[in-house]
């Protein structure tokens, strides 16, 4: 099968720059690199200049398209965007296409497939996709087009069954299929490290409106004398409650702002930490989630941005019901007694192994993609 897709930060994922990636271009890269270690063709639509500037010896298949900086204001999507990215596009002869994160990308690629007689696929990236927050973030062009995409859409491939449920209410009748995010974890990977080497409370992300900075600061300040080091940089579109809670965190003596953390320094970042704590105000499947598991650091979340209740279900941390309750987690977990915690760590790191292997969610992502395929292609010639 000859997948296509389209990401305009996955050349910086690849040179791991400080660059702020979103979850869709880490969780995207894996299901590249697993679908052609499975005999599968996959290429992923991008930027001008993206070959030379990522450079050779990529595992990943980059296809320039054209440059984001050119262009007037909504008018080049007509003449410039649309008509690079259709005939890059034709050039690879995909048989089916694949997208995510919501926006005018979602249009223009559910455009393009129209085009090529081949099915579109919309892969749920956040649980806002898929009710009435999807505006959240958006131009009125911009929901507007992503709205119009979702009808034209052959199948659609959540996160979680919250996502399932409300696409299958509003979509009577398309495949809709639940597919959980992959993580590559070494068959020799290290054991968690002990409580006792486990120095802070870890959050990640990039600084903007869904990760709910105001409430980390809330916690920061109720929990003195819990470190806590935060990790990210500002969205160029960050509201103004976040720069402010930015502003505060960096003023309490518990909290250590240390920036964009690059992919390679990930590991030890989280490693370290005595559990992942997560404000979001939603989310869909966090990559986050898994790369802290796949290092034994727990998870402490909130119970609606845990996905299907993982976190809950299999024991790997705290699934809070609300504020109050989840500060108070952060609070018992940091306190565990150290024989309980390196089982916890331990259990983590097993159940991500077990259940989020890049191969068997390569297989389960071919298995949904194969009927949509086979419904495009017209049925041979008889003779």
């Amino acid at each position: 099968m000859r997948i296509l897709s389209i990401d305009f930060t996955i050349p910086y994922l690849l040179k791991d720059e400080n660059y702020p990636i979103g979850g869709w271009a880490v969780e995207l890269s894996i299901w590249l690199r697993a679908l052609e270690d499975t005999g599968h063709e996959a290429a992923v639509l991008t930027w001008k200049g993206a070959l030379a500037h990522v450079g050779s010896g990529q595992q990943i298949k980059l296809i320039e398209t054209y440059d984001p900086a050119q262009g007037v204001r909504v008018a080049k999507y007509f003449y410039l965007y649309i008509p690079k990215v259709l005939a890059a596009a034709r050039a690879y002869r995909p048989d089916i296409i694949i997208q995510g994160a919501r926006g005018v990308g979602t249009a223009i690629m559910a455009f393009v497939a129209d085009q090529l007689g081949v099915p579109f696929v919309y892969r749920v990236v956040s649980d806002a996709d898929v009710d009435e927050r999807y505006k959240i973030g958006l131009r009125q062009y911009e929901w507007l087009s992503y709205s119009w995409a979702r009808h034209r859409t052959a199948g659609f491939l959540c996160q979680n069954q919250y996502q399932r449920d409300k696409l299958a209410a509003l979509f009577t009748g398309k495949p809709i299929h639940v597919i959980h995010n992959p993580i590559v974890v070494a068959d020799d990977v290290t054991a968690p490290l002990p409580r006792a080497e486990r120095r802070y409370v870890a959050w990640l992300g990039v600084f903007r409106y869904p990760k709910n900075l105001p409430l980390l600061l809330r916690i920061a300040r109720e929990l003195p004398t819990v470190q806590f080091r935060v990790a990210g940089m500002l969205s160029r579109d960050a509201d103004q409650a976040t720069i402010d809670a930015v502003n505060g965190l960096h003023h309490l003596p518990n909290v250590e702002l240390v920036g964009y953390v690059r992919r390679t320094d990930l590991k030890p970042f989280l490693s370290e930490a005595a559990m992942l704590l997560c404000t979001s105000h939603y989310e869909g499947f966090s990559n986050a989630f898994l790369e802290a598991l796949a290092v034994g650091t727990p998870v402490v979340t909130r119970r609606p941005v845990d996905p299907d209740l993982i976190v809950m279900r299999h024991a790997l941390g705290a699934s809070a019901e609300d504020e109050l309750e989840l500060c108070r987690s952060v609070r018992a977990l940091w306190d565990i007694d150290a024989d309980d915690y390196n089982a916890l760590a331990r259990r983590c790191q097993i159940y991500v192994k077990a259940n989020h292997s890049p191969t068997v969610k390569a297989s389960e992502l071919i298995a949904a993609l194969t009927p949509l395929v086979a419904m495009s292609k017209p049925p041979p010639q008889r003779l």
